[in-house]
């Protein structure tokens, strides 16, 4: 009996203590701002458009409530598009000579935040984030910013996306009753294929456009069952198949060198305000930029509605989603810096703040709590997107997240330079052959010749070993 008492006053002697540390833990942070004295906190990110606004207007908020109170300024600026941050951000980490100091807080994809990490220290989110405050985010948003060399987080999830397919419902619906389709066509690689292969014979035009080529790869392995990249040795392996290769060529070169898909713009949304294709598949986040309207010519505008479906799948695949969107990252300074920063991104990421930011952008909240699709749909009705896409698109992610497994693949050494090799590979490999079909075909040559040679089985084999070659030297650095 002695022992079982001892035992409970041990116990009680331990929770209260450890009340006690939490407590003067919490006060000896506080005590780093003075609100008389406040200290500014840099975040650069890659937001433009309304996304910037949106951002803007919470800054706003923070600096005028919390900020004030506990002496806290923060100044966000963008650095321009994803490519143009990452840049800004490896520069000022690597010291180069023109680059501005390193900003306390920076968005970041997993790629480039380790590769920065291996130039400068981050903070990791199990410093200044409790147990309970890290669990209430969706673990695989999470995991997404977790490190292979340590286990440790160092991404806080800001706003997420996945990839949608866009579709001119207008021009769709006709063309689809004409030719006996239906949106259930749209659902699958096969499927689409098989629509754009009709629509160009039928109009000479190209039906569809892909804007994130590496998505596509790393999607395409991921729905036929295996992940591109093998994680299990000492070091990264390129883990691309033979049969994922093909498909790759089958589905993306293919429709594209002969027509049916076609992406003449920077982002499809390009394309899809000319004509020139009547779906994409693009980021949710991006479905703002989905347009009202098409002009063929300045005397030729036709007013749009938008159809947004799942992101399409092999038939005899899984239907899985990439997961994607920037988190941000905190640098390394001292500690006033590193807790004022901490401060900002819980606050940016509570439910009310969160779901005002997601749901007016086209993204999706980070917090389990808000991922709830009665708050998701509630903070919808609260706000009037200037653009329709972008309802329909949190509405049909939201069944997405019923059906679809979503992925990212895990940072690692090389793990930015082969996603740049991801975009650019067959991406440039098609535009520069489409020239080349144009050349060859000015010169009087047969285009569905010149096509079939480009298409064969052998320049398939011989794209495929370069791929190979290329990603093994980016890994063996």
């Amino acid at each position: 009996m002695k022992s079982i008492l001892k035992l409970g006053t041990l116990m009680v002697f331990m929770l209260v203590m450890g009340m006690l540390f939490g407590c003067s833990h919490l006060m000896e942070k506080s005590s780093l701002l003075d609100p008389n004295k406040p200290i500014t906190v840099t975040v650069w990110h890659y937001y433009n458009g309304n996304i910037k606004e949106s951002f803007d207007d919470l800054v706003s908020a923070f600096n005028e409530t919390v900020g004030m109170e506990k002496g806290i300024v923060v100044e966000a600026k963008s650095q321009g598009d994803v490519n143009q941050l990452a840049t800004a951000v490896f520069d000022a980490a690597n010291g180069s000579i023109g680059s501005s100091p390193m900003p306390d807080i920076f968005a970041s994809y997993p790629d480039n935040a380790y590769r920065v990490s291996q130039i400068i220290d981050l903070v990791s989110l199990e410093t200044y984030f409790s147990e309970s405050e890290i669990n209430a985010y969706r673990r695989e948003f999470l995991e997404e910013g977790q490190f292979l060399s340590n286990g440790q987080l160092f991404i806080v999830p800001i706003a997420k996306s996945t990839e949608n397919l866009f579709v001119n419902k207008d021009y769709w619906d006709k063309f689809a009753s004409e030719n006996g389709f239906t949106d259930e066509d749209l659902s699958t690689w096969e499927g689409l294929y098989n629509v754009s292969k009709v629509y160009y014979e039928t109009t000479g035009r190209g039906f569809f456009g892909i804007d994130a080529s590496a998505n596509f790869m790393l999607l395409v392995s991921m729905q036929l069952g295996t992940e591109l990249f093998d994680y299990s040795g000492d070091k990264v392996a390129f883990n691309l198949t033979p049969e994922v290769a093909k498909h790759i060529w089958d589905y993306y070169y293919t429709p594209y060198v002969k027509g049916y898909f076609s992406k003449t713009g920077r982002f499809c949304s390009d394309d899809a305000k000319t004509g020139t294709v009547l779906a994409y598949t693009g980021s949710t986040a991006g479905a703002a930029y989905f347009p009202t309207e098409v002009t063929f010519s300045q005397q030729d505008v036709h007013s749009i509605e938008p159809l947004v479906l799942p992101y399409p799948y092999f038939k005899s695949g899984k239907p899985y989603a990439i997961q994607q969107g920037a988190g941000m990252c905190i640098s390394k300074s001292d500690a006033a810096h590193e807790y004022a920063a901490t401060l900002f991104l819980k606050w940016f990421t509570e439910a009310n703040q969160n779901l005002k930011f997601a749901v007016s952008t086209g993204y999706l909240p980070v917090k389990n709590e808000a991922l709830e699709e009665t708050k998701l749909l509630g903070a919808l009705e609260g706000t009037e997107p200037t653009n329709p896409a972008i309802k329909a698109s949190i509405m049909t992610t939201t069944k997405m997240f019923e059906r679809y497994e979503f992925y990212n693949n895990k940072p690692f050494l090389g793990s930015y330079e082969i996603r740049v090799l991801l975009e650019k590979n067959m991406y440039e490999k098609t535009v520069r052959d489409l020239e080349q079909i144009k050349e060859r075909v000015d010169n009087g040559e047969d285009r569905e010749l010149v096509i079939e040679t480009l298409i064969s089985q052998e320049a398939f084999g011989k794209w495929y070993e370069q791929i190979l070659h290329e990603a093994n030297l980016i890994l063996k650095k």
